[in-house]
């Protein structure tokens, strides 16, 4: 770790070029979801006229993705329509990398900024993700770790924009929600800025109107989204895997009981951890364990669900780097890449052998919570609010 928070020179034309080689060595990779959607939207998107096709309701995915697609469709008739679905989805990873330098910048010198961030573009799911599954999970991610950064260098009002925008991009960006809540119960972000998330949104719905599509259809995207299929858990490493390999749970039940799980999840986390918001990594260990315990606990999951904890837990070994944060990086990865293999490699019980993992990386994400950040009783009220006064002057103020 001492070697890979410091790279020399070297170290980086190394990793880039390597990087290069892998990235194009991935691009000819297909599946399933290449072949059946992204392929199919491509060429929707060339035959109606790119703009033009943002007005129809042919694509699963929220248009901001789709805004991507159809720019890196322009060099389709160059490269192919593979490798400029590709071309996007590594532009994302890329990004993401650009987005991890700004979280470790707050805390970390510029050297070391940049180590992670080169590492990044290396991180197991990252690449399985972009450059070998052609997914954009990379961007809405981006924007949450952007979110987390804002919050640490006290932009409520930024954060609360980057929030918006990965929301744009895909509903799990919702899995930033309990760090959202735990900032506003610690007077570290106004109630009002909440309103800068839906507003983020409708600009990102711009376009797609102006071609066409319904505001309505625009608006009640995700709720549409959710009525596509019907499992508690598909091939996604959390707790349905398993309970549903033990007993028979009704759908409409274990709906209902994964939403009020995760609702209640993310309000503990939040109350429990808003007095400890100062440290630049303690705000992406909260950001971690709401990035794991959202969708550990949520139906209707998929494999790739846990894209954002795999980056913020490697995030924080890069600002912590314990032997219990080594283990938590590693758990949480695992735990999706055996997730991934269902999809990518039909490996029969991936998802349900990544869930222990992923289970495991849990517990050590809440054991260090516990023990880095105690629960604060017996704290006074003027020990309360030199704390508050001394994150948010504002908060005492008003």
């Amino acid at each position: 770790m001492a070697r890979a928070r410091a790279f020399r020179d070297r170290d980086f034309v190394a990793l880039l070029i390597g990087t290069a080689l892998l990235y194009v060595a991935c691009v000819p990779l297909m599946n399933g979801d290449v072949r059946n959607y992204l392929i199919p939207w491509t060429h929707y998107l060339l035959d109606h006229g790119r703009f033009a096709a943002f007005g129809d309701n042919f694509s699963e995915y929220a248009p901001p993705y789709l805004y991507l697609l159809a720019l890196g469709s322009w060099t389709a008739p160059v490269i192919g329509v593979v490798p400029a679905i590709k071309l996007v989805s590594i532009v994302g990873t890329i990004v993401l990398s650009v987005a991890m330098y700004a979280l470790l910048a707050t805390r970390l010198t510029r050297r070391q900024a940049l180590s992670g961030a080169a590492l990044t573009l290396i991180a197991p799911t990252a690449v399985a993700n972009g450059p070998v599954w052609g997914q954009c999970d990379a961007l809405y991610t981006s924007c949450a770790i952007l979110a987390v950064a804002a919050f640490i260098r006290q932009r409520p009002a930024l954060a609360m924009m980057a929030v918006g925008a990965a929301l744009s991009f895909k509903l799990q960006g919702i899995f930033i929600a309990p760090l959202v809540l735990a900032m506003l119960l610690a007077g570290r972000a106004r109630w009002w800025t909440l309103a800068i998330i839906p507003a983020t949104y409708v600009v990102a719905m711009l376009p797609a109107w102006l071609a066409g599509r319904p505001a309505i259809d625009l608006a009640l995207l995700y709720l549409r989204q959710g009525h596509h299929y019907h499992d508690l858990a598909r091939s996604v490493p959390n707790v349905w895997q398993i309970l549903r390999a033990l007993v028979t749970i009704p759908y409409p039940v274990g709906v209902a009981i994964g939403l009020l799980a995760a609702a209640g999840a993310t309000i503990a986390v939040a109350w429990r951890t808003r007095r400890h918001l100062l440290q630049p990594e303690d705000v992406v260990l909260v950001a971690l364990l709401g990035a794991i315990v959202v969708p550990y606990l949520l139906p209707k999951m998929h494999n790739r669900y846990f894209f954002m904890a795999d980056l913020l837990a490697g995030a924080y070994v890069f600002l912590r780097p314990t032997t219990r944060a080594f283990w938590i990086v590693r758990l949480v990865t695992i735990g999706s890449l055996l997730s991934y293999a269902t999809f990518l490699l039909h490996l029969t019980g991936g998802a349900f052998v990544g869930a222990f993992a992923m289970t495991a990386g849990l517990v050590l994400t809440w054991r260090e919570v516990r023990e880095r950040l105690p629960d604060g009783r017996g704290v006074t009220p003027l020990a309360e609010a030199a704390h508050f006064k001394g994150s948010c002057p504002q908060f005492i103020k008003e």
